[in-house]
């Protein structure tokens, strides 16, 4: 069973095993008092290992559908729970290659596709569900020669977090989850949402520490808002000081030589691989940085910039530049 599960089939024996040891104590039972406490430290140590064990589980997420689709806890329509199933992979899978590649192009393969691929591993009945987990084992992961560094775990988190923010009804949420969505992407959000909301289907999502609900007026408003999505890319050329680099993270803090502006971003694998192998610390340095600027416009808001570093060279220092804290005390 998903551990997310087991967890509220626990919480709900725990809870009725208590009112039976509350009867008991107040019956003067010692028998039943006593058999009931255990069943009680029982169900409680076994809930206590609930989080360790969702920590070591392999990318896991259980999608439970209702609406049009479901006939009652009988069965689904199999038309909808395929395209249903494979339009939430495509998004993990497009989601997992542009983790380690950025943004892709809007045709063509999608690389390591093999990487991100889930079985179906249970069906749940109920609203109607289906259990995905990661294809590869971390055995079989870890012996691989050109295994991913991209983690399909977090992948697949990410996916459930966005997937709620896009349909969430507070609109700030929305716009922190079109950061990193694509042109590729975007399509394929759009695709599921419409199937989701053509078919008068709802949808439960539970991953990891994660277990909501979009209902078919959530989804209506996730559609509308990705179809009115528009992605504008560029690759610009910039000069500027490294005030901030992080490899774990990907992540990287660069003063404009010319404006002073401070852009914030991410950092491609290939960029950070390229940096290791030249053995260049872009910390504290001058440097002209090619840079990936997507310009993310929804209805009646403002549009949204992020930055992508794809590649960098040393640069010459300019004439007066100070030093880097103040300059971001500057900026700010």
């Amino acid at each position: 069973m998903l551990p997310q599960l087991e967890r509220q089939y626990l919480q709900a024996n725990l809870a009725q095993v208590r009112c039976f040891l509350a009867e008991a104590e107040s019956e003067d039972d010692p028998i039943g008092r006593h058999q009931y406490a255990q069943l009680v430290a029982e169900f409680q140590r076994q809930l206590d290992e609930i989080p360790a064990t969702i920590a070591r589980s392999p990318a896991t997420v259980a999608l439970f559908f209702g609406g049009r689709p479901v006939v009652g806890t009988h069965g689904i329509q199999a038309e909808f729970s395929g395209k249903a199933v494979a339009g939430f992979q495509k998004i993990v899978s497009q989601r997992f290659a542009a983790q380690e590649f950025g943004p892709l192009s809007a045709r063509g393969r999608v690389p390591l596709k093999d990487s991100s691929q889930m079985l179906v591993t249970d069906v749940v009945r109920g609203s109607f569900g289906f259990v995905l987990q990661s294809a590869l084992g971390e055995s079989a992961s870890e012996s691989m020669d050109s295994a991913p560094e991209t983690d399909l775990k977090a992948v697949v988190d990410q996916v459930a977090g966005s997937l709620s923010r896009i349909a969430a009804e507070d609109g700030s949420l929305f716009d922190d989850a079109v950061a990193d969505i694509d042109d590729r992407q975007k399509g394929a959000l759009t695709e599921f949402f419409k199937l989701l909301d053509d078919s008068g289907a709802t949808l439960r999502i539970v991953e990891g520490e994660r277990d909501f609900e979009l209902t078919q007026a959530a989804i209506s408003r996730a559609r509308a808002r990705v179809e009115n999505l528009q992605i504008r890319e560029e690759i610009k050329e910039i000069s500027g000081h490294v005030a901030g680099w992080t490899d774990y993270a990907g992540t990287f803090e660069l003063i404009e030589h010319d404006t002073h502006h401070v852009l914030r971003g991410a950092v491609t694998r290939e960029a950070l691989d390229r940096a290791r192998a030249e053995r260049m610390e872009p910390y504290h340095k001058h440097v002209r940085a090619s840079i990936r600027v997507r310009e993310v416009t929804t209805r009646a808001r403002e549009p949204k910039l992020v930055y992508t570093l794809v590649s960098l060279a040393p640069a010459a220092t300019p004439d007066g530049w100070v030093d880097a804290s103040e300059q971001i005390r500057l900026a700010s």
